[in-house]
């Protein structure tokens, strides 16, 4: 999912137009009831009031899309090289980083960007006591063909239909929206070795087909289009609030999911690492004596820090939203969002999340930090 704030991002960079086609495009989620009735909708974009429609594209779309971007430019990109061991990052200013990869070859540069996961290498290197930690929730999942589906008349989608078990995702997909991407989540314990439970499709597909009445009758055709080899699931990990996502020297530091692993209910992991580099990258290029790395380092990260929570937080409240009848009934007051929390979208409520311009901002806060360093020689 890619929504207004990335694909602003994007755009800036060329990049939108030429994802347009590849992507399905959309407003709303609706929020339906076991009677098939509308009880909310979440906008995940709009035109009219974001600028921008949301999208939805395949990762390796837009990856490839990006990678033909950079050859374009004559930027180097080298695979087969996974970091093994950061060697050097000492406090010399004037020093660079020194690392190696697990194919024996050592290198350095001026600055270390760890864009490499929730299971991050370059994170363990300067924070090794920090460990995802999993949520107890596994999503389960397939890819089923529209024609398969008893949708009702005027049946808004993509949409989470609610039952007894929870709720259930139903999310079309391709330009065309002829496949869904269709799923729900449930409690599961952690295991060492997910790949094996990925391989194990049969368990998959018996585990979301329990209770199967008990879904509405849109939710049962999907359950009945699901094929074995066509299963899958997402065990769902976060991050705890970093003390830091730079290292003492300001010289290595986390974006993405590296830094904050935003669990995907609200569609904003992907956002939120375009967000970060966008920001990142534009500051960088600001450096300057009145801009240094470690200034601009630290207002980077205290900006970014804010802003994410501010999502985790949203995030919460719409996992609890998807959860069985049973569980959300022990949880709090306004621990589930509904659309008197003022994030429905329709009347702009999503401008905090949407709006923002990061190369703007990274504009923003250069122009302060040159204004305070003139300040402080005067």
């Amino acid at each position: 999912m890619l929504s207004p704030n990335a694909l602003r991002a994007l755009d800036s960079l060329g990049a939108y137009e030429r994802l347009r086609g590849k992507a399905l495009q959309f407003d709303k989620l609706y929020f339906k009831d076991d009677k098939d009735k509308t009880t909310d909708i979440y906008y995940f974009g709009s035109k009219v009031i974001y600028g921008y429609q949301a999208m939805r594209i395949m990762r390796k779309e837009l990856l490839d899309e990006l990678l033909v971007m950079l050859r374009e430019r004559s930027i180097p990109v080298h695979f087969d090289s996974a970091l093994a061991t950061v060697d050097y990052d000492g406090p010399d200013p004037n020093s660079k980083v020194g690392f190696t990869f697990t194919n024996g070859q050592k290198d350095s540069a001026s600055l270390l960007i760890g864009a490499d996961g929730i299971h991050s290498m370059v994170r363990s290197t300067f924070l090794p006591e920090v460990k995802p930690k999993y949520a107890g929730i596994l999503g389960i999942s397939c890819v089923v063909q529209r024609s398969q589906l008893r949708i009702p008349d005027e049946y808004g989608l993509p949409a989470i239909a609610v039952g007894k078990p929870g709720g259930f995702l139903l999310v079309p997909q391709k330009p065309d929206g002829s496949e869904l991407y269709v799923g729900a989540q449930r409690r599961f314990p952690e295991t060492d070795d997910w790949n094996c439970l990925r391989k194990d499709q049969q368990k998959l597909y018996d585990m979301i087909h329990e209770n199967q009445t008990d879904w509405p009758d849109i939710v049962q055709s999907a359950l009945e289009a699901m094929s074995l080899d066509r299963m899958g699931c997402w065990a769902f990990y976060s991050l705890p609030p970093l003390s830091s996502w730079l290292s003492e020297s300001k010289r290595i530091i986390l974006v993405g999911d590296a830094a904050h692993a935003i669990p995907p209910t609200v569609g904003q992991g992907a956002n939120q690492a375009i967000e970060d580099v966008c920001a990142l990258a534009s500051l960088l290029s600001k450096l300057s004596p009145q801009v240094s790395l470690d200034k601009a380092a630290a207002l980077w990260q205290s900006y970014r820090q804010k802003r994410v929570q501010k999502i985790l937080d949203l995030t919460q409240q719409m996992n609890a939203k998807r959860l069985p009848e049973a569980e959300k009934a022990k949880l709090p007051p306004n621990a589930i969002w509904t659309d008197t929390s003022l994030t429905r979208g329709e009347g702009g409520e999503l401008r905090w999340l949407y709006d923002p311009d990061m190369f703007d901002e990274a504009e923003k806060w250069a122009q302060g930090l040159k204004l305070k360093g003139t300040t402080t020689q005067g």
